[in-house]
């Protein structure tokens, strides 16, 4: 599923000025749309970033919180209320791996593998290998393969999100692709493309 971006010129971006205009007026609807709306890839990007299903799921929480607490900060400059929502997200990661660094190195245990999760799917041993080694990878490249492929933004909304230009987004996930492929080896690729052929 591809987030759709909001443009103030068509409905929708009207549609969601309004929606944040009563959510800055604590409008409990507004906010539990806002919430369904946006949660779904949140999490995913959370969960792209710390590799831990209720880690994830506790600070895709944290976020809707602070964005309760600064909706008053929000304001339209062409960004959606996805990157604004995004960028919350990122600080409280940031911030959780400043204050604990071993997080990022740590193996997952068999009770962070979850059966029956529809949004991200069952998890192999290849997967949180590459979550590993994507949070070794430049904060830009990183942030641009986690909004990419678990997140599911095209390059032009990674591009609103980062602040860049679609073809730095580009560069920036061959670059972050290419340090992959040399942190996991040729062989995890190729076992990829088999499985998906």
């Amino acid at each position: 599923m591809q987030a759709t971006w909001p443009n103030p010129t068509h409905r929708e971006g009207l549609a969601e000025l309004e929606l944040v205009k009563l959510a800055k007026q604590r409008d409990s609807a507004a906010w539990s749309t806002i919430y369904s709306q946006h949660y779904d890839s949140v999490f995913r990007y959370l969960f792209g970033r710390l590799g831990r299903r209720e880690e994830a799921e506790d600070i895709a929480s944290q976020v809707f919180l602070e964005a309760l607490r600064s909706i008053d900060s929000f304001a339209d400059r062409g960004k959606p209320l996805t990157a604004w929502l995004f960028g919350i997200a990122r600080n409280l990661v940031n911030n959780q791996f400043r204050s604990s660094r071993k997080r990022q190195t740590e193996s997952l245990g068999d009770d962070d593998v979850e059966d029956g999760n529809a949004s991200i799917g069952d998890l192999k041993a290849e997967s949180l290998d590459l979550i590993a080694c994507i949070n070794k990878l430049t904060k830009e490249q990183r942030e641009t393969l986690v909004l990419r492929f678990y997140v599911g933004l095209s390059a032009r909304e990674v591009g609103v999100v980062l602040g860049k230009t679609e073809q730095a987004i580009y560069a920036l996930q061959v670059r972050g692709i290419a340090a992959l492929r040399r942190l996991l080896g040729d062989d995890f690729f190729v076992s990829g493309e088999e499985a998906v052929a």
